[in-house]
């Protein structure tokens, strides 16, 4: 989340196996639902760059819209399960070590993003000056643009969890859950990060003070339970998107709330699967890179004769698009983290502090559990 684990900074620099004690720690199926929505993401964004470039896989749009109600309401979740030892550190403890790797990584890719944005709105024939593009990175900070939002939402919720940690976690629910109901009717909203903010912030705060509860359905043995709450969110999925009623009051929160158990649920099914689990275990560098790669790749189909040879299977490029885009993604990673371009992902030591020692004594609200 932290986008657990594969945000920390730890996980951004290091190749080496994990240690004992992190192994012991590591709780499979988390690793597996990471993996699928940082897949589940790419997809979304494949599909979107390649309409831009002219392909009609409109039909991936459904499915894209029929598992956002899984995808970003996971995500959050499982970002918000092991944070409860930031809300126990010290104030500069959290900002150093973690809010400013977030917000490190946010300002370099929001601008390589832009970079690279440019090359889809060439292919949308449209175009966007050099003053548009500098005013809109100088306001990234406050309204994030681009795909990165996720990145800048995260650094605003681990300060507001911070900063609330004594007030009862009830009560911070229910706010969270009041502010999600109404932006969750998928009103058009002034900015992604903003609007995203206030649709998710109930589930990465859920996945804090409600950790046990999660942990303890994610080891369920009880796979009859599992498989309904994966059937019961798929047909609220289906009938929203059939009827038309996402923008009915309570009609898209309730089917996010199931998204989070269904895909808990689908979690554990594909939990044999290894690589979600490998994919999951590194999603910062997949998160930051798969735009501009898939910008990149998008563009040079439309811009060569590919596009013409690649129209009578367009219906299958998504998910390929999508998968050459995370193996990009991980091998740029891999070639960069031993070199001085690894600050791509992550701050300069002189800006870090040392791994956090969470303090016991810290008021925690009622409810939180430690890792």
């Amino acid at each position: 989340m932290s986008i657990p684990v594969s945000l920390t900074r730890k996980a951004t620099v290091s190749h080496a196996a994990p240690t004992p004690r992190a192994a012991a720690e590591r709780i499979p199926w988390i690793d597996t639902g990471r993996g699928i929505a940082i897949l589940l993401v790419t997809l979304y964004h494949s599909t979107n760059w390649l309409l831009g470039a002219g392909f009609h896989v409109e039909w991936w749009s459904t499915v894209d819209n029929t598992l956002a109600s899984l995808r970003m309401p996971l995500f959050f979740t499982l970002s918000g399960l092991f944070a409860t030892k930031w809300l126990r550190a010290s104030w500069g403890d959290l900002l150093r070590s973690k809010v400013l790797l977030f917000v490190w990584v946010f300002l370099i890719w929001e601008t390589i993003g832009a970079l690279f944005f440019q090359l889809g709105l060439v292919m949308q024939d449209k175009c966007c000056g050099v003053r548009d593009t500098v005013v809109g990175l100088i306001l990234a900070p406050v309204m994030p643009i681009y795909e990165l939002w996720f990145i800048w939402a995260l650094a605003i919720f681990f300060v507001v969890a911070r900063a609330t940690r004594s007030i009862d976690s009830r009560l911070q629910i229910g706010v969270a859950a009041a502010i999600a109901f109404v932006a969750l009717m998928n009103w058009p909203g002034i900015n992604d990060g903003w609007e995203g903010s206030a649709k998710y912030y109930l589930f990465f705060v859920g996945g804090i003070y409600l950790r046990q509860w999660i942990i303890r359905y994610g080891n369920t043995r009880n796979t009859a339970l599992l498989a309904a709450a994966l059937g019961v969110w798929a047909v609220i999925s289906v009938v929203l998107g059939l009827f038309g009623l996402s923008h009915f009051p309570g009609a898209y929160f309730v089917n996010s709330i199931a998204g989070v158990l269904g895909g808990i649920a689908l979690s554990r099914f594909l939990m044999p699967v290894r690589l979600l689990g490998r994919i999951g275990q590194q999603t910062l560098p997949i998160y930051l890179a798969h735009t501009p790669i898939i910008l990149a790749m998008a563009f040079v189909i439309h811009e060569t004769p590919l596009l013409g040879l690649l129209t009578p299977v367009a219906m299958i490029l998504p998910p390929i698009l999508a998968g050459l885009a995370v193996i990009l993604a991980l091998r740029l990673h891999a070639v960069l983290a031993s070199t001085p371009a690894r600050l791509l992902y992550e701050p300069p030591l002189v800006l870090a502090r040392r791994p956090v020692r969470p303090r016991p004594d810290a008021p925690v609200a009622p409810g939180s559990a430690t890792r």
